[in-house]
C-alpha cells in the first residue's frame, strides 16, 4: 500500500500538477495549442527552479525530504516560491502573456502567502491545495468527464495520510485552500473575459 500511496503522492506533487494546469488554463482561454505549449515550457522553467531549490535544500540539510514534511522547514520554501512566482508574474506582464496566467500566478502568490501564515499553526497540505485547485480548474473550465478529477481529492488525501506526511485536518485545510483560491480565480477571470 505504501508503494501505491507514494505513486499517488508523486503524481499529485505540486510541481508535477502545475504544468498540466498551466497548459489547461492557457489553452482554454487562447484555443491555441502552440501558444499553450510555449507558456507551459516557460512554466516548466520556473517550476524547475523551485524543484532545484528543494533538491539543493535537501543536499545542504535545510529540508529533510522532497515534501518538506517538517512544518518548521517550510518558511524558506514559501519565501523562495513567492519570489519565483513574482518573477514569473513580471515576465508574463513584460511579454504581454496570457491574462489567465497572470491572474493564476496572482492566485498562486496569494495561496503561498496564506499557506505561509497557516503553517505557523498547522501544516496545511500543499499537495492537496494544488491538486484540489487543479481538479476544480479542470471541472469548471472543461466540465463533463473532468468533474471526475474531484473524486481523486480523497485519494490524494489518503496517500498523504498513509505516508504520514499529514493528518486528516491538514489535508482538509489544504483542500479548502485550493478550492477557495480557484473560486476566486474563476470570479476574477469571469470578470476579465466577460
Amino acid at each position: 500500500m505504501n508503494l501505491i500511496a507514494e505513486s499517488i503522492s508523486i503524481i499529485s506533487n505540486p510541481l508535477v500538477v502545475s504544468l498540466p494546469a498551466s497548459f489547461s488554463l492557457v489553452f482554454k482561454t487562447s484555443n491555441n495549442i502552440y501558444y499553450s505549449l510555449l507558456w507551459t515550457l516557460i512554466s516548466a522553467f520556473f517550476v524547475g527552479i523551485v524543484g532545484a531549490f528543494v533538491i539543493y535544500g535537501i543536499k545542504i540539510g535545510m529540508f529533510s525530504d522532497f515534501d518538506i514534511s517538517k512544518r518548521t522547514q517550510r518558511q524558506p520554501f514559501f519565501v523562495f516560491a513567492a519570489v519565483v512566482t513574482v518573477a514569473y508574474l513580471f515576465l508574463v506582464l513584460l511579454l504581454n502573456g496570457p491574462k489567465v496566467l497572470f491572474v493564476s500566478l496572482g492566485a498562486l502568490f496569494l495561496g503561498i502567502m496564506l499557506d505561509s501564515f497557516i503553517t505557523r499553526k498547522i501544516k496545511a497540505s500543499v499537495h492537496l491545495a494544488v491538486y484540489s485547485a487543479f481538479a476544480m480548474i479542470m471541472a469548471i473550465f472543461y466540465g463533463g468527464i473532468f468533474w471526475l478529477c474531484l473524486l481523486f481529492i480523497p485519494v490524494v488525501a489518503w496517500s498523504r495520510i498513509k505516508l504520514k506526511r499529514h493528518v486528516l485536518q491538514e489535508t482538509v485545510i489544504g483542500t479548502i485552500l485550493g478550492i477557495s483560491l480557484v473560486m476566486l480565480l474563476y470570479l476574477v477571470l469571469k470578470y476579465i473575459y466577460a
